[in-house]
């Protein structure tokens, strides 16, 4: 079996430094777009500057200098392990102004979202806390990005009405847009005594958006005037966040419709969802395939697909378990399954052949943290290949593998989950 140079080359990566952050603001570790790193407060100082949105706590430093002419500046501490916080400066250490500052942005995870000034070369510094003196450990990612562009479809497109409402459960959603003509729509079922927090950040400065929760059984479209009054909830703030909170006290599971509208007229805006109080929407998807070989935790990892089989639906989502905790990883994918026992010297078995495509995006290398899982939202318009992104296509067939880093006797190695064929339709 013949693999691309690049493929090569990333199935041999040594494991990771600890790019832990550094406990003042002077000498703060540098950060790259699109590169999640792990950290652990435990046993940091906190320093002098003073928090605005929470209270003291032992803190880490990052720095990072825009490459990019215009866009935006996502960072996030998403998935951690604690109650975080999180700050962002711009200036110089001693001379800083703060641009914001989040706690919960994400669950009890922080992020912020800050439109970024014309032309290259500007240093933002970050600190990470934690709410009422929270230490622990978790992972901070930071993705420089375009201005938002709604031409180019997220992994949630399709939703266009109430009819055709993406199926959603708890979860961070990130990376979404939306635009004055396509407002999107969310489906979810909030059990019996439940309360469904939902909670929207994007760039004010650059749009807005506005957030309203539906009974469809009474109305779903917030640009219908007969709708006017009848949102079970709804935020029309002119701020960069919005959220909305509803208890089903009906005593029975209630279908409702999460509506994402863009107030400004023509306008388009990149926004992240956090959902809770729901539970998980779960279709297992795809079928299993090939073994993977044990690797440090003493068992072999897995990979699973939940989601929708519907090209149409564009729902797929890889989940891999059964990692080493704190190791990186990536999704590939080719449309030819096949078998390579330690390829490159890897401790694991490669399952895919032919063209793989590697997911290594922004944001889409990611830590397994202290869960020892890594989960991916898959765009089906975008599949990756050795020559470019291609859209998925009734008929097609994927087949998916996790490369991870890991750890033996005889020191750094890699290794794979097993793998898992999808049919599309």
């Amino acid at each position: 079996m013949k693999l691309t140079s690049s493929v090569l080359v990333a199935f041999t990566l040594a494991a990771p430094a600890f790019s832990q952050g550094a406990d003042e603001c002077t000498g703060a570790t540098t950060l790259v777009s699109g590169v999640a790193e792990p950290f652990v407060t435990s046993g940091q100082t906190a320093s002098a500057e003073a928090w605005l949105c929470v209270d003291q706590a032992p803190d880490l430093w990052y720095q990072y200098t825009t490459v990019g002419g215009s866009g935006t500046l996502r960072v996030e501490t998403c998935g951690s392990t604690y109650d975080t916080a999180l700050e962002v400066f711009s200036g110089t250490c001693g001379s800083l102004t703060l641009q914001d500052c989040n706690d919960d942005g994400c669950g009890r995870q922080s992020a912020i979202i800050i439109p970024l000034p014309p032309g290259a070369g500007v240093t933002y510094y970050i600190r990470v806390g934690g709410y009422a003196g929270a230490v622990g450990s978790g992972q901070i990612l930071l993705i420089e990005g375009d201005d938002p562009d709604c031409a180019m479809a997220d992994a949630l497109e399709g939703s266009v009405d109430c009819a055709t409402a993406t199926p959603l459960g708890d979860g961070t959603y990130v990376g979404l847009n939306v635009e004055e003509a396509d407002n999107d729509y969310y489906a979810v079922t909030i059990p019996a005594g439940a309360t469904l927090s939902v909670d929207l950040r994007f760039v004010a400065s650059i749009s807005d958006v506005d957030l309203f929760l539906w009974d469809p059984a009474v109305a779903c479209d917030s640009n219908d005037p007969t709708s006017t009054g009848l949102a079970l909830a709804q935020s029309t703030s002119t701020t960069g966040t919005e959220s909305v909170a509803y208890t089903n006290a009906s005593g029975a599971p209630l279908d409702v419709i999460v509506e994402i509208d863009m107030y400004t007229g023509g306008g388009c805006n990149d926004y992240d969802m956090d959902i809770s109080g729901v539970g998980t929407v779960v279709t297992s998807i795809g079928t299993s395939y090939c073994t993977a070989n044990a690797n440090s935790t003493g068992a072999a990892s897995e990979i699973g697909a939940t989601g929708s089989t519907s090209v149409a639906a564009n729902d797929v989502t890889l989940t891999a378990t059964g990692l080493p905790t704190f190791a990186f990883g990536f999704f590939i994918v080719s449309d030819t399954t096949g078998f390579a026992a330690n390829p490159a010297g890897s401790s694991g078995n490669l399952c895919v052949g032919g063209a793989i495509g590697r997911y290594v995006g922004p944001g889409q290398i990611m830590s397994s943290l202290g869960t020892g899982s890594i989960t991916l939202g898959v765009n089906l318009a975008a599949i990756p290949r050795p020559t470019g992104a291609v859209a998925t296509a009734p008929g097609d067939t994927w087949s998916f593998q996790l490369w991870h880093r890991d750890s033996s006797p005889a020191g750094p190695t890699s290794n794979f989950t097993n793998g898992t064929t999808i049919v599309f339709n």
